[in-house]
């Protein structure tokens, strides 16, 4: 009788690792004070703001949705015209990121946000995107696979706040990653089980 090794391995142990998703929020409610770059920490994981000309950031607490980090010009503490804010998402790059979430905020009628990647690839943000959060994963991928960690928010047109910026990650869970290497650790001794009984068998 010959049993190919497939065959064996399929017949001895089928394991599916479990995993738990967590969500990490950069809400940027802070100011910064008279500097052009910031750090940001939540949940141990720490991304970088940085000013994309000589202009301070600056925090905007005001009513409504007029709440988020902007920078110190055109009176009203907002991203505006040429100016931009730029984050670095290094750290980003070594968790298992499954989505990424932005929320811009201070987007009347007739004004716009956009966030691009070094390789130019954009994300527009319009008023029905006020105060929401959009997935910007294809983006993230697109910095991942090019290894460009740097994030530009501008406004073409009127002025925007960014919000926050939320990290969903998938993390194994322990018991899966016991359960699986006890399933590999038994499909080996099956293996060798089975070839001492079977001298005949071949492997496929």
């Amino acid at each position: 009788m010959k049993l190919s090794l497939l065959s064996i391995l399929v017949f001895a142990c089928v394991m599916v690792t479990g995993a738990s998703a967590d969500t990490i929020t950069f809400n940027f409610s802070t100011t910064p004070g008279n500097t052009t770059t910031a750090n940001y920490t939540s949940d141990g994981v720490t991304i970088t703001a940085m000013s994309g000309t000589s202009v301070d950031l600056r925090f905007k607490n005001g009513a409504g949705d007029e709440n988020g980090l902007g920078l110190a010009v055109g009176g009203n503490n907002e991203i505006i015209g040429a100016q931009s804010i730029i984050f670095d998402l290094t750290s980003l790059f070594s968790l298992n990121v499954t989505d990424l979430t932005l929320t811009l905020g201070s987007i009347q009628s007739g004004e716009s946000g956009q966030v691009c990647d070094s390789n130019n690839m954009c994300v527009t943000f319009g008023p029905s995107d006020n105060a929401k959060g959009v997935s910007i994963m294809a983006l993230y991928s697109d910095m991942k696979a090019s290894n460009s960690p740097l994030l530009t928010i501008t406004a073409p047109s009127g002025d925007v706040l960014v919000d926050g910026l939320a990290v969903t990650t998938s993390v194994p869970e322990p018991n899966g990653l016991l359960l699986l290497g006890t399933g590999i650790f038994m499909m080996a001794g099956a293996v060798l089980v089975i070839r001492k009984r079977l001298p005949g068998m071949t492997a496929a």
